[in-house]
C-alpha cells in the first residue's frame, strides 16, 4: 500500500475536480484487509447519492493508480456534525463555531481546549473558551472537530 499521505493527496486531487473536499482518510486492519474510511464534503454538503458516486470514483482511482495492495474495504461518508478540522481553511469556514482541540504539548498543564473559533488566518487561530482567549498555532495541534451543542 502506498503511503497514507500519497493516497489523500491523489484522492483530493481527483474530487477537487468535481467539486468535492476530501476531508480525512482513516485507514484500519480488518483482518486481512485493510479499511479506508474517506471523510468527504462539498458546498452544501453530501448526500447518499454522491457517497455512492463517490465510491466508484474512488475505487476506481484507488485501482488505476495501483495505491493498495490486496482487498480492501471502501467506505465513502460525510464528515458529520463533529467534522474533523485539518486545514486553515477549516478553521476559517468555521469561525464562529465552537470546536474541540487536542494539542501536542500542553499548555497551561492543559491538553484539551473548547470554545468558539473566534478568528483564523493562514498560521494560526483564536479560541474563546468562554473565559480566556487563546491563540494556536496549527503546527501546535494534535488534534481539532467541530464540537456542537446538540439540543433534543
Amino acid at each position: 500500500m502506498q503511503s497514507k499521505n500519497i493516497i489523500e493527496e491523489t484522492i483530493y486531487k481527483a474530487l477537487l475536480q468535481d467539486g468535492y473536499e476530501l476531508i480525512d482518510l482513516i485507514i484500519q486492519h480488518q483482518g486481512s484487509k485493510e479499511l479506508l474510511q474517506f471523510f468527504v464534503d462539498k458546498e452544501g454538503g453530501i448526500s447518499l447519492n454522491d457517497c455512492e458516486l463517490l465510491t466508484k470514483k474512488i475505487d476506481s482511482v484507488l485501482t488505476m493508480e495501483d495505491l493498495v495492495d490486496g482487498a480492501y474495504i471502501l467506505e465513502v461518508s460525510s464528515p458529520g456534525i463533529k467534522r474533523v478540522l485539518k486545514k486553515p481553511e477549516h478553521f476559517k469556514r468555521f469561525v464562529g463555531e465552537r470546536a474541540c482541540i487536542y494539542l501536542k504539548t500542553p499548555l497551561e498543564k492543559r491538553g484539551r481546549f473548547t470554545g468558539l473559533i473566534e478568528s483564523a488566518n493562514d498560521n494560526n487561530f483564536v479560541l474563546d473558551d468562554g473565559t480566556n482567549k487563546f491563540t494556536f498555532a496549527y503546527s501546535d495541534v494534535k488534534k481539532a472537530n467541530l464540537d456542537p451543542v446538540t439540543e433534543f
